[in-house]
Order: C-alpha cells, then structure tokens, then sequence
C-alpha cells in the first residue's frame, strides 16, 4: 500500500483543496492516539462533514484511493465559485462568459 499512497501524495501535490499525508505512529504515538489510530495501516480523512476524521474503508490501490479523493475531498469547478477550478478551467470559463 505504500507505494499507492506515496503516488497519491505526488499526485496532489500543491492541490489547492487537498492534503494528502502520513504519520509513522511508531514515532509520534501521541498523536496517533489522539487522531484514534489503533492499528496500521489506518487511512483517516478529513472534510467539513467529518472535521475530527472519518475511518476510509475502500480499497488501498492508487486507482481506488484517487476516485475516492476526487469524489469526495476534492473541490469542485463550479462557476460560481472557482476556488477547485485549475487554471485551465478558469481560463475557458472566462472564454464563454
């Protein structure tokens, strides 16, 4: 799982909406214990509906971790509001107003 979750990292890099991290328990077992980790690998995320974390579930592979991200976490274009917009997309909106 780790290389999954390495390349999801990479993938939101700079993201203006989404934070991927991890934590070595082994070395920070307060913090673990605060955020409620009990076993590893845990995956926790973290959203206005779920703002003291939520268990995820799914599936560990990079393909399952992204859709996951993408659909729940990440912030959505919306043309009345375009903080999740990438430039391109605010670009072409701007071309159709």
């Amino acid at each position: 799982m780790k290389p999954a979750w390495d390349s999801l990292m990479r993938e939101y890099e700079g993201h203006p909406s989404v934070l991927i991290g991890d934590v070595d328990c082994t070395q920070h077992q307060d913090l673990c214990s605060d955020m409620g980790v009990g076993g590893y690998p845990t995956i926790k995320y973290y959203n206005a509906e779920n703002p003291d974390g939520a268990a995820y579930n799914g599936g560990r592979d990079f393909d399952s971790l992204k859709k996951f991200t993408d659909e729940n976490l990440s912030a959505k274009c919306l043309l009345d509001d375009t903080e999740g917009c990438s430039d391109k997309e605010k670009e072409f909106m701007e071309k159709w107003k």
